[in-house]
């Protein structure tokens, strides 16, 4: 690789299975709009919300490796699942300050009437007995709940919320529906995927009276504590396979009108 001392200074680096975390990167940009960045999007390893515990920490643990060569001040795992499941674990191996997205349960039973809520998220986060501690740990006697919703993660990562708007419509409203259906007095979910939060139109559309939370002002927060001054540069980096190609991705971030420059990489 390439010395990069020269372009960038004191990166961030942020990092997620695809186009879940660019959403991160974007209010990066927004507030600290000189701020160099690296944005990672690990295709190649999408869904993380499909591995087992022991696959997940393997991935993040290389992944954080590999990024540590572009001498970050920060890296950020913009992903709920391995934040929950490995990130404590693994992110003591490294020199480099890790930090990751974790559901925002409190935010959550604050806006809520009914202190019912819920943890809309990944198999991995969903079914993992971390997310089951950290509502324990969190929750303050209000019923907490939660629910898989894959299904909507690869909408998202596919680029069919795109391009298959009717789809994506009833899709969105099938899942939530069936949750509502048993559990209709929830009146506040977590988008506890960084791909959700490019599904909130729909949400809100379908759901007006319910409230939606997006856990990234709080990574934002955190990552401003390390924000510097430098070029204002947004490194791309992206892993590819067969099902999930750096065509397929130029033409998804076209298509939400994003400019930027792919160098596509293999970890």
């Amino acid at each position: 690789m390439c010395d990069l001392s020269h372009e960038l200074a004191n990166p961030i680096a942020i990092f997620d299975t695809g186009i879940g975390s660019y959403a991160i990167v974007e209010h990066v940009k927004e507030q600290f709009p000189k701020q160099d960045l690296i944005y990672l999007a690990d295709r190649n390893q999408f869904p993380y919300g499909s591995k087992s515990k022991p696959e997940l920490m393997n991935v993040i643990r290389q992944t954080i490796a590999y990024l540590e060569t572009w001498n970050p001040s920060l890296i950020v795992v913009a992903s709920n699942a391995p934040t929950i499941t490995v990130l404590e674990e693994v992110a003591k191996e490294f020199d480099t300050e890790v930090i990751g997205v974790y559901p925002p349960i409190e935010d959550a039973i604050e806006a809520s009437t009914s202190k019912k809520v819920g943890v809309l998220g990944v198999q991995s986060l969903i079914e993992s007995d971390e997310l089951t501690t950290y509502i324990n740990q969190t929750s303050k006697g209000a019923s907490v709940y939660k629910f898989d919703v894959s299904i909507l993660v690869e909408l998202v990562e596919s680029g069919e919320f795109l391009t298959d708007k009717y789809r994506t419509l009833m899709t969105t409203k099938k899942v939530i529906d069936d949750i509502l259906e048993t559990h209709e007095e929830i009146d506040v979910f977590t988008l506890s995927s960084t791909h959700l939060p490019w599904l909130y139109s729909y949400f809100k559309t379908l759901y007006p009276n319910i409230m939606f939370i997006n856990p990234a002002q709080t990574v934002i927060d955190n990552i401003g504590k390390k924000a510097t001054k430098g070029n204002g540069i947004i490194k791309t980096l992206v892993t590819t396979n067969d099902n999930y190609t750096i065509e397929e991705f130029q033409t998804m971030l076209e298509r939400l009108n994003v400019q930027l420059d792919i160098e596509e990489i293999k970890i």
